[in-house]
């Protein structure tokens, strides 16, 4: 048994029995190699496991998820203008629906003043009824607008082409979709010799030029005008009573419906006027039902492109949902599983070591550090 300078019997209590053999000392040495060569193997063993096959799908699927969430959020870009497509054309159609009251109440008033004991006093009245209810029927067209978006009427007065709007299905498509409207108001213009343009205000009772860059009051329709119109050549002149000339000569061009304000009708004061005008708002009646069959195709098949853009979104969303449930449950048991071979090896290795109060590190190490004596 060896004795250390300067410690007395008990300082070995602390230390650990010293190995009076040289051989002894390091026969110790293999035990430290195999600590040092299983803490290696765990170091080893947790780089592979975050390299293993079931680490590497995992990432796979978090990719997945992630495309298939932006892809999601894209579609969504795409609803946001389906939406909108959608609500104008349902605008459209609705107002159309209501415009068609408007036109069966004015073939009524034409009706009504072709009765045989209407005296000619009472047929003005239906006219100006006429002339108040094209009027409303004008104001319903020009307000149908959605999002500043008209598909079947305007608000400038010389502009009869009515918007059009584009969709798409596809994020990343440039194939787009277009619905063109359908110019639904009623509308016409008077064009005399100069080539200037006159136009009538809402009720038909005042013909105004237009451009007007000179501001001028236009020109104030009358009853009791003598008014001249070739409905197969458009040619009419107007001429004030008293008067040798007329105020204005020109051709009407119609728009639109093609329905005329009552002094194009003579005021309703004969029969052959009221057969045109029957004529002409029957064919009004006509064109509203084809621009609502139209529209309502359109919008047919825009709601179909949402429904299915709504579908897709649904289903890449549920996908995504999915897909990084898996990832996070394989992640988990990934982790458990690390959690679990540290164990182990913090096990083994403290075993290996033989760590204790009376053999522990320090029997390896402790002596070392003073002199001592065979």
């Amino acid at each position: 048994m060896s004795t250390i300078s300067g410690f007395g019997a008990d300082t070995n209590k602390f230390f650990g029995t010293l190995p009076t053999n040289p051989g002894s000392l390091f026969s110790v040495l293999p035990d430290a190699a195999a600590s040092r060569g299983l803490q290696s193997a765990a170091r080893a063993s947790a780089v592979a496991a975050r390299n293993r096959t079931a680490d590497i799908e995992t990432r796979q699927l978090q990719s997945k998820a992630r495309t298939a969430k932006r892809e999601a959020q894209d579609l969504s870009r795409i609803t946001a203008r389906l939406d909108r497509v959608v609500r104008t054309v349902e605008k459209a159609v609705e107002r159309l629906g209501e415009i068609k009251t408007n036109i069966t109440d004015m073939r009524r008033q034409v009706v009504t003043a072709k009765g045989d004991s209407v005296p000619t006093s009472e047929r003005r009245v239906f006219a100006d009824r006429f002339d108040q209810i094209l009027g409303k029927l004008n104001l319903r067209i020009k307000t149908a607008g959605f999002i500043g978006t008209n598909l079947i009427g305007t608000s400038v007065r010389d502009d009869f082409e009515p918007d059009e709007i584009t969709f798409q299905t596809k994020p990343d498509s440039l194939e787009k979709k277009t619905i063109s409207g359908l110019f639904s108001q009623n509308d016409f213009f008077i064009t005399d010799s100069n080539g200037d343009k006159f136009y009538p205000d809402i009720f038909g009772s005042i013909l105004t030029k237009f451009p007007n860059p000179n501001e001028e009051t236009g020109e104030l329709v009358s009853t009791n005008d003598t008014v001249v119109f070739d409905e197969s050549s458009g040619a009419v002149s107007m001429t004030r009573p008293g008067a040798g000339t007329p105020y204005l000569d020109g051709t009407v061009t119609r728009k639109g419906l093609g329905v005329l304000n009552t002094f194009l009708y003579n005021n309703f004061e004969d029969d052959s006027s009221l057969d045109r005008a029957l004529s002409d708002v029957d064919n009004a009646s006509s064109k509203i039902r084809f621009n609502i069959g139209f529209l309502e195709g359109e919008l047919a098949k825009a709601r179909a492109a949402q429904i299915f853009v709504e579908g897709q979104i649904k289903e890449k969303n549920k996908f995504a949902a999915g897909v990084e449930a898996q990832a996070f449950g394989d992640e988990r048991r990934a982790a458990l599983e690390a959690e679990r071979q540290d164990i182990l090896f913090s096990a083994a290795f403290q075993g290996t070591l033989g760590f204790n109060r009376q053999a522990g590190l320090l029997a390896l190490t402790g002596p070392a550090i003073f002199n001592f004596s065979v």
